[in-house]
């Protein structure tokens, strides 16, 4: 079974709970647990959850062990999602039923571990001044740098993307966020710190961004990551004599537990002011843009307008930098676990996807297929165009 993910915080926290719980009982690890039964169980009432069905079973014998965990699977994670949610009344009718029920008592376990992440704030850092946060990059006359996104899953395929890098022995390694499965410490020490120290030389500099994923137990885990790596917040430029490298430090809107589906990516409007003084002042720089989440996209979801049609571009981001696309020499994001190159659009000469670090996409999903009812911005015509001749390779079932 490939890794699943979900882009909601409440269904990755509780995956991260799941794979916790499992791996102090000494199951295996590879591949997060995505072939233990308890993990397939959870996915698979998470989907559920996703695709906004309810089911209701009984749990009574005899069953197979497969059948119950996915009972116990929905009755917990509806039992989170009711928590989420307010709904008092749902709660107390899943409480019922958990109490009679026979569930493993590790699921109990998992839902412990669940409740210490809590619902606290994301630490966002903001700038004092709008120097602050500006590091030079390595006084070299040739620059080695390494990016990569959507890599953080720890799994053997993770671990040989990183080899791989090492080999070539870069200054810097910056990763474009998301360590899975809901950024716990646990989580960016083993999928993430623990793999670039084994694999990279110990002078290569560490940058990592914010993902979705990242912050979905609150942020902890990240904001330790940067103290260990020295990266003074999650945005951040990088400068010498004739480049710069802005990162763009997205935090995620936290409404209900289900609005991460189709909310867009926000950024705060202090940062942006930030990010708008690096570009004015610039000074003949050239300029690299990373960010997690996209600029604008041609076959997957950003959020969806007043139709509930799908936006091809992210409207806070456009909004924030679309006088500047011009002067912007290259913006690479990640968020979809894809690679593709894009032709010119909104202004902006190279925007590309980055985002196939360790995660598989089955060709089902059709990745590299226009959306054929993308909603497009005011005066603008087409969706954005993809390079068809940029392509991931596939094994027949996954890119």
């Amino acid at each position: 079974m490939a890794i699943k993910t979900y882009s909601n915080r409440l269904l990755s926290s509780f995956q991260s709970a799941v794979r916790s719980v499992l791996s102090e009982k000494g199951e295996s690890t590879e591949n997060l647990c995505a072939d233990h039964p308890m993990m397939q169980a959870t996915c698979a009432a998470c989907d559920e959850i996703v695709g906004e069905t309810e089911h209701v079973h009984a749990v009574a014998e005899p069953v197979t062990r497969t059948e119950l965990a996915s009972e116990c699977a929905r009755l917990y994670v509806g039992l989170l999602r009711a928590e989420m949610m307010g709904n008092q009344s749902k709660v107390a009718e899943i409480d019922d039923k958990i109490r009679y029920s026979v569930c493993d008592p590790l699921w109990a376990k998992a839902l412990l571990e669940h409740r210490k992440h809590g619902d606290t704030a994301v630490p966002y850092r903001h700038y004092e001044s709008l120097d602050d946060f500006v590091q030079p990059l390595p006084a070299k006359q040739s620059l080695t740098v390494a990016l990569v996104a959507d890599w953080g899953t720890g799994t053997q395929t993770a671990q040989n993307v990183m080899r791989c890098i090492g080999t070539h022995n870069p200054d810097l390694l910056i990763h474009l966020g998301d360590v899975y499965y809901s950024g716990t410490r646990r989580e960016m020490d083993e999928h993430f710190l623990q793999i670039v120290h084994e694999q990279l030389p110990p002078e290569t500099s560490i940058y990592a961004l914010a993902g979705n994923h990242d912050l979905y137990a609150g942020g902890d885990g990240y904001y330790w990551l940067l103290e260990q790596i020295g990266q003074p917040a999650s945005y951040f430029c990088l400068r010498n004599d004739h480049w710069q490298i802005q990162a763009i430090g997205v935090p995620p809107d936290k409404g209900s537990p289900d609005a991460a589906l189709s909310s867009v990516p926000l950024i705060d409007e202090t940062e942006i002011a930030w990010h708008k003084h690096k570009l004015a002042t610039a000074n003949g720089r050239r300029t690299v843009m990373l960010s997690h989440y996209q600029l604008f996209t041609a076959s997957d979801n950003i959020g969806r307008n007043a139709q509930n049609k799908p936006l091809a571009v992210n409207p806070a981001l456009y909004a924030a930098f679309k006088d500047d696309l011009p002067n912007i020499d290259l913006w690479l994001w990640g968020h979809e676990h894809n690679m593709i190159g894009f032709d010119p659009y909104l202004g902006l000469q190279r925007g590309r996807c980055i985002g196939s670090g360790a995660i598989p996409v089955p060709l089902l999903w059709e990745p590299y297929k226009t959306l054929p009812d993308l909603a497009l911005p005011d005066g603008v015509s087409q969706p954005p165009h993809i390079q068809h001749d940029l392509q991931l390779g596939h094994d027949g079932d996954h890119y």
